[in-house]
């Protein structure tokens, strides 16, 4: 009988699944959003961060940690995340050790949580392509994104980041460009060349153009797959 060996998933998977989790927790909780940060024990986590009461909420999604809530003795370990019958099950344990409640129904997509969906949505459907698929997105420790986007690559030149620094601009002007979490883009990149980047008002930009992937979201009747195909669908053959 062969030796049994530790299971461990490749990183595809991995991220398919925290940022679905992350992605699904947004979605309940709106004035939850999502952001990139480095940490020098576990590298880049993905985190839900916002305030409930005047408290701070920071749920890290981690691919080598887990999943973790800062100041709650909660964890899940990510092989018990891959056995879970039902996903949502890790969503209600997220809610119930933090004690942010469970919404009576979901709160209806804003142009933040398309975002945040349609990521989700892609890096599961792509979790078999040829290509690899993986998200950068604005840390605190770049610059400000009205200073220089070169973290983005060649997406920084794209003809509709001019519009989208100008939006920036608008916020930063109110002071409220950073109200919520620092990450004010994600860009989405196909064995490192980058397909596409989400903002935070609905909209995903690419090398041809934009979309207002909200809007065709809600012409497709609110149909996720719908809306990412016909956004998105040629990169993803």
């Amino acid at each position: 009988m062969s030796k049994l060996v530790e299971f461990v998933a490749a990183d595809r998977f991995v991220d398919a699944q925290l940022w679905w989790v992350a992605s699904e927790l947004c979605r309940r909780h709106p004035w939850l959003s999502l952001t990139e940060t480095e940490f020098d024990e576990v590298g880049t986590v993905l985190e839900a961060v916002g305030n409930i009461e005047g408290r701070e909420v920071r749920v890290g999604f981690s691919r080598t940690a887990g999943i973790a809530i800062k100041d709650r003795d909660f964890h899940v370990p990510l092989p018990e995340l891959f056995v879970q019958v039902n996903p949502h099950e890790v969503l209600k344990r997220i809610e119930l050790a933090h004690g942010m409640g469970k919404p009576d129904d979901t709160p209806p997509t804003n142009g933040t949580t398309i975002g945040y969906r349609s990521i989700a949505h892609i890096l599961n459907a792509m979790v078999n392509s040829r290509y690899s698929w993986t998200l950068r997105g604005e840390r605190v420790s770049d610059p400000h994104v009205l200073a220089d986007l070169s973290w983005m690559g060649a997406a920084s030149e794209w003809p509709t980041m001019l519009g989208l620094k100008m939006r920036w601009n608008e916020y930063n002007v109110l002071g409220a460009l950073y109200e919520t979490a620092p990450t004010q883009a994600w860009l989405l990149m196909r064995d490192l060349e980058p397909i596409a980047v989400f903002d935070r008002y609905g909209e995903v930009h690419m090398s041809h153009g934009k979309a207002d992937l909200l809007q065709v979201y809600r012409e497709q009747g609110s149909n996720l797959t719908r809306a990412v195909d016909r956004v998105l669908g040629e990169w993803m053959k």
